[in-house]
């Protein structure tokens, strides 16, 4: 059979530009660390061992050639023999393919080689020859002499790089693609001195790399498929910037170097490792020595075997890293728990927040998590109306049986439950809004003067310039002053009386309340209802609210209301009552004006006072702050005995905020 080593070359599965050019000097590297280890042993071959990587660059910074050099055994006439024959079996033992020199020829158009070997006891020979493979006497110009010890060992230079594969190289990407591809070597302490020196630059690269990279364990595992049998593993902190290509990532290695990477930084959220390493799982063992295909960029072996060794990996992986994935379940389990919190009615998915957090990939984000959730939720509500439609269906049908009251009675608690969820959620907002509206009146003695924050506080309470309807409920939070206030049919938020249809009074209450419960009922007593709000801190009250609310009252007295279209709303009578509510701090100005007004009587948790205008048929009510959000709080917290759907660590966090506010 003739060999044509032109086709051999081409249908290599060799890459091409930067990386080609890589693989040929990981491949003279690769030769060197052979020589070296043949010459000293496998015991002293890493100590005595010297590998220098020269590259010269031309004016217009492409690359003028790059020249590798070892003191390792030589090529001797055995050796040389071996050098010129393709797929020789030469370096069988030690996993050697014998084709990594083509990958020379694929990159550069000079390939010379000098080499010094002994001879004998004491004699030495230098052998300098140009290699070209594509012709039948490969070793071309073969010159042999004698030489010195000293100079033992084999220095290749690549030179004349073809145009279309002159990619750009840099020190810093060298020293990278080293360090990456010959990782395994560095770890185990295995490589030769190995040093790069780039125009006026020199680095050693294993010092560059021993300051960068720990080793903190190895394991054995044996893994059952057949034929694979045991696998070794390091676990590896190192630097971040030393190579993108190996940091957090699992890498695949053979006979020394790395064959394939395996990004596992999302998967395992690695970077946020407390000491601001990269991780690196180091996978190797003579399953993979042996699979690893001529070229070293995969293996030869089936994918379910592959897919073994990557299991057995991220295994170990996960339990090396198990303190790391602790600290981001705590974080995860802390964001569910929020999220549960502000949105009860995702719990249909959760029964046990530490289970559903250890099912989480710990990549996952805030963002990720609640995205998921929403998303279990709209798939159980689905399911849910699918469920109800295939009964309302079998019940139209007359296809019901005693079994469909057994899928009723479940669907019926099920529906149950995802309503005391939502009810949860509703609670929840609502402590929210007292929260908030408590939040805005802590000042300082100094801030009570200059009190900032009266209408944020007005339009927690209600929108202010603003006439609305019963069916306005979602626009304000009237329920923290009376829950029955919201069914009032139309109020109206510090707009004055003239936009009512009374004209000529230019007053504005705060708020004022027509027609309540949602309908009128004509010839009733229905009350209107007046709630005047005083600044927070205001130690003596500018002035009287009682008076001023009682104004509003004679001026409303035997008008009609209208809405803002022109329609009535509601003819306020002689007799119409009036309730009228005076919410200030209860401040000690405040106190003593009260007590000398209508509005004399002080409620039984001397947080207001109370009192009855006959002349005008108004109740006057006074409430401080601090007593209208502590009650709106009281009459919410009976809600939160609803919460019994939720995870116990929900259920917990609810009640620990709830005591919290009070």
């Amino acid at each position: 059979m003739k060999f044509d080593v032109v086709g051999r070359i081409r249908n290599m599965r060799l890459p091409d530009g930067r990386s080609a050019l890589m693989y040929s000097i990981y491949e003279a590297v690769s030769n060197a660390i052979h020589a070296i280890e043949e010459r000293f042993g496998t015991v002293e071959f890493s100590k005595r061992g010297v590998i220098n990587i020269l590259i010269d660059i031309n004016a217009d910074k492409t690359l003028k050639f790059i020249a590798v050099s070892d003191n390792g055994i030589g090529l001797n006439p055995r050796h040389l023999t071996s050098f010129e024959t393709c797929d020789t079996r030469e370096k069988q033992k030690i996993n050697g393919r014998g084709v990594g020199r083509l990958m020379w020829t694929k990159v550069f158009n000079g390939i010379h080689v000098r080499s010094t070997y002994e001879v004998g006891l004491d004699g030495y020979k230098e052998v300098s020859f140009r290699f070209i493979p594509e012709i039948d006497e490969s070793i071309s110009e073969k010159e042999i002499r004698d030489s010195r010890d000293e100079l033992m060992g084999t220095r290749i230079v690549l030179s004349d790089i073809k145009p279309d594969e002159n990619a750009g190289i840099t020190a810093s990407v060298l020293t990278r693609h080293l360090c990456h591809h010959f990782f395994p070597y560095f770890i185990a302490k295995s490589m030769p001195k190995l040093s790069v020196t780039f125009g006026r630059r020199e680095l050693d690269i294993g010092n560059y790399l021993s300051e960068r990279v720990e080793s903190v364990a190895e394991q054995e595992i044996l893994i059952e498929a057949p034929k694979i049998g045991n696998i070794k593993i390091s676990h590896v902190y190192a630097d971040k910037n030393i190579s993108q290509e190996f940091s957090n990532s699992i890498l695949l290695t053979a006979q020394g170097r790395v064959v394939q990477n395996i990004e596992i930084e999302k998967k395992f959220a690695l970077r946020g490792l407390d000491n601001g390493k990269a991780y690196v799982c180091v996978v190797g063992g003579p399953f993979l020595d042996e699979k690893v295909d001529q070229e070293r960029a995969g293996f030869k072996a089936t994918a379910d075997e592959i897919d073994s060794i990557k299991d057995a990996a991220l295994e170990a992986a996960e339990h090396f890293l198990s303190a790391h994935i602790a600290k981001i379940r705590t974080a995860q389990k802390r964001h569910v728990v929020d999220i549960l919190e502000e949105h009860p009615q995702l719990a249909i998915s959760v029964e046990n927040v530490d289970g559903y957090v250890a099912g989480l990939s710990p990549s996952m984000s805030d963002e990720d998590i609640g995205k998921t959730l929403f998303t279990l939720l709209y798939r159980h509500e689905k399911r849910v109306r699918a469920q109800i439609k295939s009964i309302a269906n079998d019940v139209a049908s007359e296809e019901g049986t005693s079994s469909q009251k057994d899928k009723i009675d479940k669907l019926v608690q099920k529906v149950s439950d995802d309503a005391k969820r939502r009810l949860a959620e509703y609670t929840i907002k609502r402590h929210q809004i007292i929260q908030l509206a408590r939040s805005l009146l802590k000042y300082s003695d100094e801030e009570r003067k200059t009190y900032q924050w009266e209408k944020s506080l007005h339009e927690i309470i209600c929108p202010m310039g603003r006439m609305l309807s019963a069916k306005d409920y979602d626009n304000h939070n009237l329920w923290l002053i009376d829950d029955l206030l919201s069914y009032y049919s139309f109020f109206a938020s510090d707009k004055a009386m003239s936009a009512l249809g009374i004209e000529g009074e230019r007053k504005e209450p705060d708020l004022v309340f027509f027609n309540p419960y949602g309908f009128r009922r004509e010839g009733t007593n229905d009350p209107v209802v007046i709630v005047e709000f005083k600044k927070p801190g205001d130690e003596a009250l500018s002035s009287d609210p009682v008076n001023q609310v009682l104004d509003y009252v004679e001026r409303l007295r035997s008008k009609t209301v209208k809405g803002p279209d022109g329609e009535v709303i509601m003819d306020v009578l002689d007799h119409t009552p009036f309730e009228c509510i005076v919410i200030c701090d209860l401040t000690v100005g405040a106190k003593k004006k009260f007590e000398r007004s209508l509005a004399q009587n002080p409620t039984p948790d001397g947080m207001g006072y109370y009192g009855y205008s006959p002349r005008h048929n108004a109740s006057l009510r006074v409430l401080s702050y601090a007593k209208v959000f502590r009650d709106a709080q009281i009459r919410n917290q009976s809600f939160f005995e609803k919460l019994g759907m939720l995870p116990q660590e929900v259920k917990d966090a609810l009640s620990n905020a709830a005591q919290a506010a009070e």
